[in-house]
């Protein structure tokens, strides 16, 4: 027996009450429906719960028993406290297929579910975070595509992994304050975005966030989640208001990040507003645009001339590396990267030592 069904079979309503009261004093029902002015029929839906006591019912109740309507009235509202009560807990129960299809556990670490294995609870905190009234307004919102502002995952092998990564970026982003998008800006600033990138200060990632908000971009960094290989996204958030990049710490490689960075700003610059662009291994992207993502993140990390001048060397030694680096202000770990992507050697011991990881423990956590 399920903790609804044990409560509704003690439930009691307003009529047992009355029931009660009659049989005390000796009066039927038929005699209580014509005190009240009511058909017998009208009074037994009110014995049995079928039809709620009012406020003229209360006030008649109280001429004919003698019991304030006060207390009649009380008695009704807690019986539909009571009812709703457990009407909700039988819709979590039916919730509860529906949550074990998420990554549970590792959502309790990261502080998105309660750490309990009280299953209602866990759905309950379930729909909040994605903000959804019931398992049926997540699957429209997340593998449905026949409004503009979903996102179609219909066709991913965890969908419920990636919508919680998602949203994570979307909370994330609303404790982001950013200034209106301005395209213009963001190009003249792209100079000092690459030249962070090339210098690496202690505090980059935060300076490169605090670089996209004045020019309108909320970036945030979320961690990779279980059953959820997605290397970054980006779409409109806010009525199409307010652009949002977001990036996970899945390879933790300097150039994987940066590469991921500037192909989801491409689609920011690029591409319309009702898109939503995500960078994962199973799921079929628009060729077209992303391939122009793909080129404009590979002129941001080494321009075409650069690489014909790096490619015309045979002996690309950590020292040509580090010289060619310092000439154009190119980060040496993204050198060595674009090289063993064209070379597709990546067990060069001494090129290794060049590269460089990314750190997302140094961010603060996400906090719901």
């Amino acid at each position: 027996m399920t903790n609804s069904e044990a409560k509704k079979q003690l439930l009691s309503c307003p009529g047992d009450t009355i029931q009660e009261h009659i049989d005390a004093i000796g009066m039927s029902q038929a005699e209580l429906a014509e005190r009240l002015g009511r058909s017998v029929p009208k009074l037994n839906e009110l014995i049995k719960g079928k039809a709620p006591i009012t406020k003229e019912t209360a006030t008649k109740l109280e001429y004919v028993l003698g019991i304030p309507a006060s207390f009649w009235l009380s008695l009704e509202r807690n019986y539909q406290d009571e009812l709703l009560e457990i009407e909700q807990m039988e819709f979590l129960e039916q919730c509860v297929e529906w949550l074990n299809a998420f990554p549970v556990s590792a959502m309790k670490k990261m502080g998105i579910l309660p750490v309990t294995n009280e299953k209602r609870v866990l759905a309950e905190s379930l729909l909040k975070f994605f903000r959804v009234a019931s398992p049926n307004q997540w699957a429209s919102l997340y593998t449905n595509n026949e409004l503009a502002f979903k996102i179609d995952l219909r066709y991913t092998a965890e969908p419920q992994a990636i919508s919680v990564w998602l949203r994570l970026g979307e909370i994330q982003a609303e404790k982001i304050q950013t200034m209106d998008f301005d395209k213009k800006l963001i190009r003249e600033r792209m100079h000092e975005i690459q030249t962070l990138c090339y210098q690496m200060p202690d505090n980059w990632m935060s300076k490169l966030q605090d670089i996209c908000s004045e020019c309108g971009i909320a970036l945030v960094y979320t961690p990779c989640i279980s059953k959820a290989p997605i290397y970054g996204a980006s779409r409109w958030i806010k009525n199409y208001s307010k652009p949002l990049i977001q990036i996970t710490d899945r390879q933790k490689d300097y150039n994987a990040f940066w590469f991921s960075f500037f192909h989801e700003l491409a689609h920011i610059l690029y591409h319309g507003k009702k898109d939503v662009f995500i960078s994962l291994d199973n799921i079929a992207p628009d060729d077209e645009k992303e391939k122009q993502a793909d080129d404009f993140a590979a002129r941001m990390l080494l321009s075409e001339k650069e690489r014909n001048e790096l490619f015309q060397h045979s002996d690309l030694s950590p020292e040509l590396i580090l010289a060619f680096s310092r000439k154009y202000g190119r980060n040496p770990s993204i050198i060595v990267s674009q090289i063993q992507r064209q070379t597709k050697v990546y067990n060069d011991f001494n090129l290794n030592r060049l590269k460089i990881k990314v750190n997302f423990d140094q961010l603060e956590p996400i906090r719901m």
